[in-house]
């Protein structure tokens, strides 16, 4: 017998959409309540403010789910999917500028990055340059304070004023190699001496 009641409270609780509540558990079950619940969600269209006010919560929750909602919802529902709407193109707006900004500034630093080298490079031939220039001068001056002409030249030889005279390959025959190897040797200066 106490399954027949709970099976007649289950088939209202779907039926009339009502709490279940088991007998068994110390509930019990208004008939008159249970007839009133199934005409209001029968009826949902006529439902009053006063009669949602008697409704528990839930059957209230219930109700309100299925129900159209008001102007002002609708209002406030159609400006929060604008907003959203703009926020989402907004973001698109921004992604796509921060790419270009990256590729942008990739690019700026490579740019960058080939100027400081190619300044470098000029640095490094600029000094380069003005150490060549003043090694010769001091060579220069040192041939050009050589007691005899004999030492200048020996002098001269021996540190070439420019570093490209410098080569590996010998551009003297043996005739001449000989000369300037009498010449150097000879240190009273008899054979470039002629009186």
């Amino acid at each position: 017998m106490a399954l027949k009641t709970i099976q007649r409270e289950i088939h209202q609780n779907t039926w009339g959409r009502g709490i279940y509540v088991s007998k068994e558990r110390g509930g019990t079950i208004n008939e008159a309540n249970m007839s009133s619940e199934r005409e209001l969600c029968r009826n949902s269209g006529s439902v009053t403010a006063a009669e949602l006010k008697r409704m528990c919560p839930q059957q209230r929750a219930r109700h309100l789910a299925y129900e159209e909602p008001s102007k002002e919802v609708l209002k406030v529902m159609s400006v929060t999917n604008q907003r959203l709407c703009a926020r989402k193109t907004e973001a698109k707006k921004n992604q796509e500028t921060a790419e270009k900004e990256d590729l942008e500034k990739k690019r700026q630093d490579t740019l960058i990055g080939q100027l400081k080298a190619a300044e470098a490079r000029n640095r490094i031939r600029l000094m380069r340059l003005r150490y060549q220039n003043k090694r010769a001068q001091e060579i220069n001056l040192m041939i050009a304070c050589q007691p005899t002409a004999l030492k200048a030249v020996r002098l001269e030889m021996l540190l070439p004023t420019k570093v490209s005279q410098l080569s590996s390959c010998d551009s003297l025959d043996r005739l001449e190699r000989r000369r300037i190897e009498e010449i150097l040797e000879d240190e009273k200066g008899l054979t470039i001496n002629r009186i």
